[in-house]
């Protein structure tokens, strides 16, 4: 789950919501930037499903005591997460090898930077880096090894990492938000890739319905709509949070996204 509070409520974003957005941003990449479009669509596949493990974890969300609010995907647990990962990784395996192990690549990248970051998470995460590594080496042998993958694969994988990021930017935070208020990608997106130099790309909210980007990869402008709900506190204090959460009704966030330099200077 994505979670932020306002005031009298949690607004909650679920995984795979956030994942088919960025499936969508994915199938508007520019095809000049691939390092191969011939698996273009397993690519998207990949992009779009990359979190359907969250799926039975998110239909029933979990209050952390600790924090006062509802889990999030930064403070669930490691253990329970990874078994669900793995499953996640598995249904899109069975559609496709290749978006698979894009699937695969993309939580052994994002876990290997969390390493050292707390110290009672690391032994969990290098048993999952070293089960998925080995899972890896497995699929990769099997669609035939070779740098020439491993070169299509980092890029899609690049490619994935942007779009989640770009995604997570949209339900992170109250839509227009200034960018002085930034809690996350104050310093932007650092998921980048060979086309923009390797550098960070700003976005920003122009207004309530449009994000910018200081580099925009996409052929052209469009528009996502991410379902979300906003869980009142105090139904979660009458009710319990499972229950608040099946009562609160789905909305929906329309954003477009464009280029930063358009109307926001």
């Amino acid at each position: 789950m994505i979670v932020y509070e306002r005031e009298h409520d949690f607004v909650l974003t679920a995984q795979q919501e956030h994942g088919q957005v960025a499936g969508e941003m994915a199938s508007y990449w520019k095809h000049e930037l691939l390092a191969d479009a011939s698996h273009f669509e397993e690519l998207v596949l990949a992009a779009r499903e990359h979190d359907r493990g969250w799926i039975e974890l998110d239909a029933a969300p979990f209050w952390n005591d600790y924090g006062q609010s509802p889990y999030s995907f930064r403070d669930f647990p490691l253990r329970p997460r990874f078994v669900f990962y793995q499953k996640g990784i598995a249904e899109v395996c069975a559609k496709s090898m290749y978006a698979g192990l894009l699937c695969s690549m993309m939580y052994t990248e994002l876990f290997q930077n969390t390493l050292g970051a707390n110290a009672h998470d690391d032994e969990d995460i290098k048993e999952y880096l070293n089960s998925e590594r080995k899972q890896q080496s497995e699929w990769i042998a099997q669609l035939g090894g070779g740098e020439e993958l491993q070169r299509r694969l980092q890029s899609d994988v690049d490619i994935m990492l942007f779009c989640d990021q770009l995604s997570l930017f949209l339900c992170m935070e109250e839509p227009g938000t200034p960018a002085a208020r930034y809690e996350f990608f104050a310093e932007g997106l650092g998921c980048t890739f060979d086309a923009c130099g390797r550098q960070p790309i700003r976005a920003e909210w122009i207004s309530k319905e449009k994000v910018g980007l200081s580099y925009v990869p996409f052929t052209e402008e469009f528009t996502v709509v991410m379902p979300y709900k906003s869980v009142p506190k105090a139904s979660i204090r009458k009710f319990g949070l499972l229950q608040a959460y099946r009562r609160a009704e789905w909305k929906e966030r329309k954003v477009l996204i464009t280029a930063l330099n358009q109307d926001s200077h």
